[in-house]
């Protein structure tokens, strides 16, 4: 008898939907590590999307932005360990309205 988390992920990879739910995963568990540890500015920062291994994060302030960039590596290391993978390779931080991004590495 199959277990639902192999029936699961065997109906995710037959429908091409692996990395939405990969993506969704890293930014889920990426919300919630910035309500833990960055309470302050929790309503500035948006986790928005994961693709090819990087995490892009919305900043709507300036403050808000070096302070996730001051713990962007401690980020890293739970989302790395949240996964069990190596899938998230790099956050990038960008600020809302504007077209320039950091990379945290």
């Amino acid at each position: 008898m199959d277990h639902v988390g192999s029936l699961l992920s065997r109906v995710l990879k037959k429908r091409g939907l692996t990395s939405h739910c990969e993506a969704s995963l890293v930014i889920h568990h990426a919300e919630n590590w910035i309500s833990e540890h960055l309470q302050l500015f929790q309503a500035d920062l948006r986790p928005t999307t994961f693709t090819n291994g990087v995490l892009t994060i919305l900043c709507t302030h300036s403050i808000a932005s070096q302070e996730c960039q001051q713990k962007a590596q401690d980020l890293l290391t739970y989302l790395r360990t949240m996964t069990e993978t190596e899938m998230v390779t790099d956050i990038r931080l960008s600020r809302e309205g504007q077209s320039d991004v950091q990379s945290a590495n």
